[in-house]
Formats: C-alpha cells, structure tokens, sequence
C-alpha cells in the first residue's frame, strides 16, 4: 500500500498544524501540486513544510494534516 500524495486529496486547501511548535497553515492544493507535483506523498510534505523546526523528521515531530482525517485519508504507519 502506498502511501497518500496529493494526487489522492481532492480538497481545494490542505492544512497543517503543529500543536508542539505552534505552526499552522492552509494552503492551496493545486499551487502544491504545480510546485512539488501530483505524485509528492504526505510524507515529504510535511518535511518540505516542518523546515526551520529543530524536530523536522524525528519522531518527536507533532506535524499534521487536519484535513487528511477529516477526507477519511490515513497515512498507516507515517509518524
């Protein structure tokens, strides 16, 4: 199973917040998808994203994808 990319999220905006570093954003989908490409997973994303944060890709990372859960989208197994 693979995991989600913005090809698979429909939304106009996707948000991502941070409870443990206070960030937050929403952005437009379809500007991600011009700027990384359809096929870029969650996953990257929230790297490309969490950049400037000191715990940027440990577990200790809190960053999420709100709109992910509320489309019914899990990322199984991606902390």
């Amino acid at each position: 199973m693979s995991l989600p990319a913005l090809k698979d999220f429909r939304g106009e905006q996707i948000d991502m917040t941070c409870s443990r570093c206070d960030r937050h954003g929403v952005y437009d989908r379809k500007a991600l998808v011009k700027k990384f490409g359809s096929h870029t997973e969650f996953v990257e994303l929230r790297r490309i994203m969490a950049i400037g944060c000191d715990r940027r890709g440990t577990d200790e990372c809190e960053a999420r994808f709100p709109c992910l859960l509320a489309a019914n989208i899990l990322i199984e197994g991606a902390r």
